[in-house]
């Protein structure tokens, strides 16, 4: 009892000195609210594409890559609250905000979307890049959303095999031509005839995801959704 003061003391006086603020909206946090408040997770831009077949995500890859199903969990608006989380986690090494945008992603999902699948990867980043940043932001959302929906999920099935110039200003086939070939699967034990989720993110053109979808696909008896946290807000 005594030490569970004492922690609690020590608790409080470090939260007053230190104040922790939400990673979205910024504003003071109570104690059970880390790293996003109550007001940002009732507020969250939610796209509810999992309810809906031929949603949006799922039209960008139409005619390019064969997929059971696709979404994304919530909008992205340029200053708007998942543009903060998003910048968190990728570039302020906040992993937690993974951790908690996957879990809540995994709970917000109808449980039928994801019931026949068998292992969660993410999409790697390239060795250069993960050993400059010092991790991929899209494990901690894998993680998460694995062991909530009660799933298998592999780290390192998948690697990126080079690296591909900025996406920026590139038509649809530069765009093709650039992140063409960037993926291999280097354990495909773990996936050959696996209905295999694949999760990024943020998706914008879908390129990236389509590059490493098809690496995936080359295994015989595999099939792959995608799932990212993120898409660009229609309006």
């Amino acid at each position: 009892m005594r030490q569970s003061l004492i922690f609690k003391y020590l608790r409080d006086f470090s939260h007053l000195a230190f104040p922790f603020n939400c990673f979205g909206c910024n504003t003071a946090l109570e104690e059970d609210e880390l790293p996003i408040c109550k007001e940002c997770f009732e507020h969250f831009p939610r796209t509810y594409y999992w309810r809906h077949e031929e949603n949006t995500v799922e039209k960008l890859f139409w005619g390019k890559i064969k997929l059971v199903r696709a979404c994304s969990y919530l909008f992205f608006t340029k200053g708007g609250i998942v543009q903060q989380l998003m910048h968190q986690l990728k570039y302020n090494s906040k992993v937690e905000v993974g951790h908690l945008l996957g879990k809540y992603f995994a709970q917000d999902l109808d449980e039928h979307w994801y019931k026949d699948i068998d292992v969660v990867v993410p999409v790697p980043l390239h060795k250069d890049k993960l050993k400059s940043r010092g991790y991929n932001q899209c494990d901690s959302i894998v993680s998460a959303m694995a062991q909530e929906m009660q799933k298998s999920y592999q780290l390192t099935a998948v690697e990126r095999i080079r690296a591909n110039d900025s996406q920026t200003r590139k038509g649809r086939y530069e765009r093709w031509i650039n992140v063409n070939e960037l993926f291999s699967v280097c354990q495909p034990q773990f996936l050959i005839g696996k209905h295999v989720l694949l999760i990024d993110d943020v998706v914008t053109t879908g390129s990236t995801l389509e590059a490493c979808a098809s690496a995936i696909l080359t295994l015989p008896g595999t099939s792959v959704s995608i799932a990212t946290i993120a898409c660009p807000s229609p309006v």
